[in-house]
């Protein structure tokens, strides 16, 4: 059981963690501020940030932010602060709500009060607290049986003192996992800690910690201020060039239905931390009209396939490939596309968009029947299932490619690309990394001539993390030798794992 004041310590043990998804919550230590049988809130305690927030009362003065939780975050249109402190001054204490011995809250307005009454010296006796994570009715009961947390039995002052020890020049690049750590160890799950240290959630919550609480000579938190695509951000450092590059390219080249993009080459992929499908994807536009764009992802082979007769050969199958979450409706639920000249010549097919991009989508009746016969192989299609949706209000997709987000495909390079990614297979656990493999080399031939570097040459996420590294080597993972583009790679191995394959364990 839990209550008011209880600690709680986020879990390894369960098969899907938070590296893809919500990564501040991967070895999280939060502090349960309020519980009933309708709510729980609680704010994470090991997520300092370089942010600062201007003292309206108290002239000159600062407060560091600390990030507590996804929910009324500093961002948000009306920001949930709470002021953790041990002050004993019986006005400080009526002025705040107990949550364990020698630790209260108040809020912001209050804190600037105190400091300005001198009750409190300054900001160091506070520590502001932005956004919290919110549970429903025995919504965290049944993620603690999961183990998705651990229950933590602590005491006050170890956790003011790592608080303390938070607050002076820790650097949150480092995430507060050495926090967690302790507390783990206290509670006698030291070996389990050690087992996963340096596992690929770690390195991905230290990603997540670079993009949101770092600050740079400039300001602005994160990696990127601006937020591309629903949450992907861009390096700050290639942008520029990035950028100069996609206006180039599509004030020659307009997108319409029929254009191939490619996921951004930047070395900070901006589908790191969430839509990690759309790494190196290869996408082709299928609807570009005034409110929305459409597009489907070729380079997914999902686990099943399509039986079709071959003629002497037998019962041949076709891959079935994830293009998106979304149908179009009216239409087929499975898209039919080929890029053979002579079948388009032959009559196999419509154009998909301008006939010089050289895609056409057919019938399945119609596809069928040519692989019967002879006329078509079954290597010439690939069979798409759902698409991608942009809509022209949001980030159109025209906007993330003049944002670097996506690439242009040149027309010339359209062939080649489709029949490397014909080389795909029905996906399965023996060849996701040859998929994989083939993805990169496909998305590789969609762009400049480059050295093979996108892939690692090990299979693991597993790396280590510790002393002896460049701090300021941004091409890697904070305190690692991981390269952050191979981190990039293995995410999108993980989601393929996770999402089309059922087997999140695997990668």
């Amino acid at each position: 059981s839990y209550s008011t004041g209880a600690v709680i310590l986020g879990g390894v043990e369960q098969d899907f963690g938070f590296g893809l998804r919500q990564q501040y919550f991967h070895k999280a230590v939060i502090l349960v501020l309020d519980h009933d049988d309708t709510f729980t809130k609680g704010i994470i305690l090991n997520r300092p940030s370089d942010r600062m927030m201007e003292d309206d009362v108290n002239e000159g003065l600062k407060w560091r932010v600390w990030y507590g939780g996804d929910v009324q975050g500093l961002d948000s249109l009306v920001p949930d602060i709470v002021c953790l402190h041990s002050l004993r001054s019986k006005e400080a204490r009526d002025a705040s709500v107990s949550v364990m011995k020698d630790i209260q809250w108040t809020s912001f307005t209050n804190a600037k009060k105190l400091v300005k009454k001198g009750i409190a010296s300054g900001p160091e006796d506070f520590w502001l607290i932005a956004g919290y994570a919110g549970w429903g009715p025995r919504q965290l009961s049944g993620e603690l049986d999961r183990k998705s947390w651990y229950m933590c039995a602590t005491d006050s002052q170890t956790l003011l003192k790592e608080l303390a020890r938070q607050s002076k020049g820790v650097d949150p690049r480092d995430a507060g996992l050495e926090t967690w750590d302790l507390l783990m160890n206290m509670i006698g799950r030291g070996e389990t800690a050690d087992e996963c240290s340096g596992r690929f959630d770690d390195l991905m919550l230290k990603e997540w910690s670079q993009t949101n609480l770092v600050k740079f000579d400039d300001g602005d938190i994160g990696s990127a201020s601006a937020s591309l695509l629903g949450g992907a951000d861009i390096s700050k450092g290639t942008f520029d060039k990035i950028l100069a590059e996609a206006i180039d390219l599509t004030s020659s080249e307009e997108i319409t239905a029929g254009t191939v993009l490619r996921g951004s080459s930047a070395d900070r992929s901006p589908f790191l931390l969430q839509k990690q499908e759309l790494h190196h994807s290869l996408i082709l536009v299928v609807l570009e009209d005034d409110n929305v764009s459409l597009g489907c992802m070729l380079n997914h082979p999902a686990t099943k396939g399509y039986e079709v007769d071959g003629g002497k050969k037998g019962t041949l199958s076709i891959p079935i490939r994830y293009g998106g979450d979304y149908a179009i409706k009216g239409q087929s639920p499975l898209m039919w596309l080929h890029c053979n000249k002579k079948l388009g010549d032959s009559g196999l097919g419509t154009s998909l968009g301008d006939q010089s991009k050289g895609i056409y989508t057919c019938t399945q009746e119609d596809a069928t029947e040519a692989i019967s016969y002879g006329v078509a192989n079954v290597g010439d299609f690939l069979i798409m299932s759902g698409v991608c949706v942009w809509p022209k209000l949001g980030s159109s997709l025209a906007n993330e490619v003049k944002r670097g987000v996506f690439e242009v495909v040149e027309s010339s390079k359209v062939e080649g690309v489709f029949q490397t990614l014909q080389m795909q297979q029905i996906l399965t656990e023996d060849n996701l990394s040859k998929n994989i493999a083939v993805t990169n080399e496909a998305w590789q031939k969609g762009g400049e001539s480059l050295p093979d570097d996108n892939g690692s040459d090990d299979d693991t996420l597993t790396v280590g993390i510790g002393e002896g590294y460049d701090e300021e080597d941004e091409t890697v993972v904070f305190n690692s030798d991981k390269k952050v583009s191979d981190l990039a790679n293995d995410a999108l191995m993980k989601w393929v794992a996770t999402f089309l394959l059922g087997a999140p364990t695997l990668a």
